[in-house]
């Protein structure tokens, strides 16, 4: 009897956690998408399953959340480095050394100040045997300043104008999603390590080319201060081997896209242009090349040449639960609710 109410207790505790999340907002009215209002009672045992996911998950999905909001994060999944090689008085006396002034944000965010840390530390920052021992240092740096433990202070700030930050967010929101979401990483993950930190300016310069690096974390952080990046659950629940790819859509190979069931995203620079569900990704693709049925849509798609369309692909494995209609549309409703496509109606 204990024990069964423990998981009831659970199941409630979880649901609570997604009350942004906004379930009932799935069966709202909406012109293009009438068949969610044919079958309210599959829809319901979705969340039921879905409840259940996070009741079993509960452990891993409080940590998640927790840290999310914190700023702090999960431990990384890529090899462990010895951590003798960082104690806390190493880190201390490198980040003195190497922080001119600047907080260990700034040093995390500027090139030039975290390969002098690195390299107070006998870190090569542009070896890739070293990648990993880079990742562990930094977050080693992060840590201490976390707990309070740094003891080093901050006489400088950045230079740069939060007119620029600015201006990047709608980039840098699309491309550490886009990171986040292929890795199911935290944010910290991406700006330590190297090799994720690089795949964020690579999908910051699909939408934004000649964009700063430095500009991109920046509004990165501002985001995360902001709470606009908070975690979506339901995304994290149903991964079910997920695959997360990019595409040009002025190189865009129809022939090369998957056509399994899954979710599609246009965006450019702007933002999310446009957020939508298939059983078949590559023939759903197909049909919006050859005339959307989204107006403000076709016109971008028809000519994207001041502001390139991308195209982000989650596609799911044929077996998978997102075979099922509403699984994707409870995975495409909650991608809607929370990054405000343009063209789309919200949930």
């Amino acid at each position: 009897m204990h024990e069964e109410s423990l998981v009831e207790s659970t199941q409630r505790d979880q649901l609570a956690r997604l009350e942004f999340f906004d379930m009932p907002a799935f069966f709202q009215a909406s012109l293009d998408r009438p068949v969610i209002h044919r079958f309210p009672a599959r829809c319901t045992r979705l969340l039921s399953i879905a409840a259940c996911f996070l009741a079993m998950s509960a452990p891993c999905l409080n940590q998640d959340l927790v840290a999310q909001e914190s700023g702090e994060n999960s431990v990384p999944s890529s090899p462990v480095v010895n951590s003798t090689d960082f104690t806390a008085d190493k880190i201390r006396e490198a980040h003195r050394k190497s922080h001119q002034g600047f907080s260990s944000d700034e040093l995390i965010l500027q090139d030039e100040l975290r390969d002098a840390f690195l390299q107070e530390l006998g870190i090569d920052p542009n070896q890739e045997s070293q990648f990993d021992r880079q990742r562990a240092a930094l977050r080693a740096l992060l840590q201490l300043r976390k707990r309070g433990d740094l003891n080093v202070p901050t006489t400088q700030r950045s230079s740069e104008a939060s007119e620029s930050i600015n201006a990047a967010i709608p980039t840098a929101e699309i491309a550490i999603r886009t990171v986040l979401d292929r890795h199911d990483a935290m944010i910290d993950d991406v700006l330590c390590d190297p090799r994720m930190r690089n795949e964020l300016q690579e999908e910051a310069e699909r939408l934004s080319k000649g964009i700063s690096p430095e500009t991109v974390r920046r509004a990165v952080l501002r985001l995360r201060k902001s709470r606009r990046l908070r975690p979506e659950l339901v995304l994290r629940v149903a991964d079910w081997d997920r695959s997360v790819t990019t595409h040009p859509m002025k190189q865009l190979n129809l022939d090369s896209l998957p056509n399994t069931p899954g979710v599609y995203l246009f965006r450019d620079s702007t933002g999310y242009l446009y957020i939508g569900e298939a059983i078949r990704l590559r023939d759903r693709i197909g049909d919006h090349l050859r005339g959307s049925h989204n107006a403000g849509l076709a016109s971008i798609l028809g000519d994207d040449a001041t502001n390139p369309v991308t195209l982000e692909l989650h596609a799911f494995p044929n077996d998978s639960p997102a075979k099922k209609l509403t699984v994707r549309r409870a995975y495409e409703s909650e991608l809607i609710r929370s990054r405000h496509p343009r063209f789309n109606l919200q949930p």
